[in-house]
């Protein structure tokens, strides 16, 4: 069985159910609407890149299955304003979060006993006459036993 749908999964599910995230839309890939909030998190999708992420399989010993992937993700925290420190703070804010679980529960409570997660982040900041926007692409990198 593959572990990277189940781990997606569960992102969708406990994102929102993390300290901070409360007022943040979790969405399953692209937003889908034409009113985007001004703090949301795209799984699977970022806005300037065509992949969701990658998994690959091999035989490890005793015949066990490793598979190694990533999920890319994508935090936006935006404003009216010209206010780049704010959207930084809150985006940040919520990537910790997000890190904070991920080193409490490596497998996220569906992968297997022995697997092990960690997240990488790439920085995007904005800012225009229009307002201030801090884009962080979350890659959720894994290793686990399927």
């Amino acid at each position: 069985m593959t572990a990277w749908p189940t781990l997606y999964a569960r992102l969708l599910v406990r994102l929102p159910q993390l300290t901070g995230w409360s007022a943040v839309q979790v969405f399953d890939g692209p937003p889908v609407t034409g009113d985007v909030p001004t703090d949301y998190c795209t799984v699977g999708f970022v806005i300037r890149e065509d992949f969701a992420g990658s998994f690959d399989t091999e035989i490890g010993p005793g015949d066990l299955t490793v598979e190694s992937g990533t999920i890319r993700s994508e935090i936006v925290c935006s404003t009216g304003d010209v206010d780049l420190p704010t959207v930084r703070g809150r985006a940040f804010a919520l990537a910790d979060a997000w890190r904070a679980e991920t080193v409490a529960n490596p497998t996220w409570g569906v992968l297997n006993q022995g697997s092990a997660t960690s997240i990488a982040i790439d920085v995007e900041p904005a800012q225009t006459s229009a307002g201030s926007v801090q884009r962080l692409t979350v890659t959720l990198s894994y290793t686990a036993l399927v």
